[in-house]
């Protein structure tokens, strides 16, 4: 499987999309969030998401930390596959243990047989991410975003239009799954395995600076 490092060239061109149509950014309307719990030096919160398109519910883990901490946008919270499913709350609370936060946007990749039908509206994305970088200490020069995203550039996108603050701007990676582009595809089949999630999970932790990703993390029900 091959990881793709498209995410490092789009940012460049993007820049010039975006300065071409310039739109007003329209905050989503974030209802009080609720600590659901902490537990392993993670606190675990829930929250929900207002667009026009309608409301749109939200896991988020942060790791206890005196410092700022890398922080990563998911599009989905579970791929659902032909034969088996993974869940991507259980993935974001690995990234978790090893320092990133995270916000994880509530829906599934049904995935049984390839398709673009998951593909996230960029701008629930940007308000997903609009969210972390006001109300958690995120360093904003290890940003990341997860999942299935729609078409990107010259609109609402994940990074920033000009003169919005704050924005979702200097993604170091995409951990690309859930669509049929050529490597999201092999990256979407790879994340239904134990295997594959940990590549993506070393991924992660390479280009985030994250502490080791340790298998038994993402084995359901493991505890250590």
């Amino acid at each position: 499987m091959r990881i793709s490092p498209r995410p490092l060239l789009l940012i460049t061109a993007l820049g010039a999309a975006c300065s071409a149509q310039i739109r007003p950014f329209v905050p989503c309307k974030p209802g009080t969030e609720s600590i659901v719990g902490h537990a392993e030096g993670i606190t675990f919160k829930r929250l929900v998401l207002t667009e026009s398109s309608g409301e749109v519910g939200a896991t988020v883990f942060v790791p206890d930390s005196g410092q700022p901490v890398p922080g990563i946008v998911f599009s989905h919270s579970a791929i659902h596959g032909a034969n088996n499913s993974t869940d991507l709350l259980r993935f974001a609370m690995a990234l978790a243990r090893a320092g990133a936060a995270s916000i994880v946007l509530d829906g599934t990749i049904e995935w049984q047989q390839p398709n673009d039908n998951a593909k996230r509206p960029p701008h629930v994305m940007a308000c997903a991410g609009q969210w972390l970088l006001l109300n958690e200490r995120l360093d904003t020069k290890r940003l990341a975003v997860a999942g299935a995203i729609g078409d990107w550039g010259g609109g609402d996108t994940p990074l920033c239009l000009p003169g919005e603050r704050p924005c979702w701007a200097g993604i170091v990676i995409w951990l690309n799954f859930g669509q049929t582009w050529q490597y999201d595809w092999s990256n979407t089949d790879a994340m239904l395995t134990l295997k594959g999630q940990l590549r993506m999970a070393r991924f992660a932790q390479q280009h985030l600076h994250l502490a080791e990703v340790k298998p038994e993390w993402l084995v359901p029900g493991a505890r250590n």
